[in-house]
């Protein structure tokens, strides 16, 4: 579990199924609300806010992002559909306002989140502090069996097998020079692999310091929610000059990938990654309008 999940991304996670995304969005709080409490023992006072905290969150971002969301699904559908049997070229360009528009509302959720979170953290007891920590290592032992103890041919295998099935669920089969171009970027990529721990870890630690902090009221709502913020969106604000160079190799080379692999899709592939989008697309504009 890493900082940033611990009551934002649990929540606004939707299942990857097109015809799931209403159901899982909807009842997403209640899933995060039992995940979380399945690693804590909150209290019933603490469980009933974490609850309607969990529920208002939810409700911001299906108001105030889905309507986004949905704009930039339609705009990819048109990127994607092949007219006429021609696939058009995407280009970098593209893709990276995608990314851009994405991240910025990740951003907005986050700094809307941090304060509610704050709110709940400082309701936790010291002697809560430790099913917290329990949570976090169990996950990186989990982290660790699944990216870090392999030999890097079996990483760059199954690093490639993850990405592949990204790319088939809206693709559908993959074609064996796209496999190639998905096993390339994955050689480089396995490369970062201890380097994202070490910074998973390093995150993990200053987030147990506020719940410490937190547990114990030794900081103010305001100074907390500023704290949280600034941890949520770390993932998109690298704090020196390596990191920062290091995170635009990272986006250049999967902004890369994701061009080449939808540039040598066919006309059958691109079609059936627009009707993802516009499946999307549509869910997100009916759940918007659920509020």
């Amino acid at each position: 579990m890493r900082p940033r999940t611990f009551l934002l991304m649990a929540c606004l996670a939707v299942l990857s199924a097109c015809s799931a995304i209403k159901l899982g969005y909807n009842n997403s709080a209640s899933i995060a609300h039992t995940y979380l409490t399945s690693k804590v023992d909150f209290d019933s006072d603490q469980s009933t806010f974490l609850k309607t905290s969990l529920n208002e969150i939810v409700e911001w971002h299906r108001n105030a992002e889905l309507p986004v969301l949905a704009n930039e699904l339609q705009t990819a559908r048109q990127a994607l559909a092949a007219r006429d049997g021609v696939v058009r070229p995407v280009s970098a360009e593209q893709v990276q306002a995608l990314n851009l528009s994405i991240r910025a509302s990740l951003r907005r959720t986050a700094n809307e989140a941090a304060p509610i979170i704050a709110k709940n953290m400082l309701g936790l007891w010291p002697n809560q502090i430790q099913d917290i920590q329990q949570a976090l290592d169990k996950s990186n032992v989990e982290y660790r069996e699944e990216r870090l103890m392999q030999n890097n041919d079996q990483r760059v295998r199954e690093s490639t097998e993850r990405m592949s099935k990204r790319f088939e669920r809206w693709l559908g089969t993959l074609n064996p020079v796209q496999v190639k171009q998905i096993e390339a970027w994955a050689r480089t990529e396995t490369n970062r692999a201890e380097s994202r721990y070490e910074k998973r870890l390093a995150r993990q630690q200053q987030f147990m310091a506020l719940v410490s902090k937190a547990a114990n009221r030794q900081i103010d709502q305001a100074a907390l929610s500023r704290e949280i913020a600034r941890l949520l969106n770390a993932w998109q604000s690298p704090a020196t000059a390596a990191e920062i160079e290091e995170s635009e190799q990272r986006q250049k080379a999967t902004i890369a990938l994701i061009v080449n692999v939808l540039n040598s899709a066919t006309a059958e592939q691109r079609n059936n990654a627009a009707d993802r989008a516009a499946g999307w697309a549509k869910d997100f504009q009916i759940l918007a309008s659920n509020s």
